[in-house]
C-alpha cells in the first residue's frame, strides 16, 4: 500500500485530485501526463468538492474509494484538514 498525505500547513498545497494523480504516477514511476485522464473514472470537480472546506472555513472529513489506473484509490480526509490518498493494487474481479 502507498499512503500520500498533505494538510494544510503545507504551502501551496495540492487539491485532492492532483495529490491522486501524483500518487498513482509515483506509483507508476511515469509521468502524470501519461496516466489516463481521471475524469474517465470520478468527475474531479465534484471530488475537489466533496472534500473542500465548508463555506465556513471549516474542514470536512470524510472517505471516497474508486479504481484509476490498475489502483484502488481511498481518499481519507480527517478532520484536521490532512487528506490520506492509499493505494493498492485492484484486483480485475473488483466490484467498485
Amino acid at each position: 500500500m502507498i499512503v500520500h498525505s498533505l494538510s494544510e500547513d503545507r504551502p501551496a498545497s495540492p487539491s485532492v485530485t492532483e495529490t491522486i494523480v501524483d500518487a498513482v504516477s509515483e506509483a507508476e514511476d511515469c509521468d502524470p501526463l501519461t496516466l489516463p485522464p481521471l475524469w474517465d473514472v470520478i468527475d474531479p470537480e465534484a471530488l475537489d468538492d466533496l472534500f473542500a472546506p465548508t463555506r465556513g472555513g471549516h474542514p470536512r472529513a470524510g472517505r471516497a474509494t474508486f479504481v484509476y489506473a490498475g489502483y484502488k484509490v481511498t481518499v481519507e480526509v480527517s478532520t484536521e484538514a490532512t487528506v490520506a490518498v492509499s493505494l493498492e493494487t485492484a484486483e480485475k474481479t473488483s466490484e467498485f
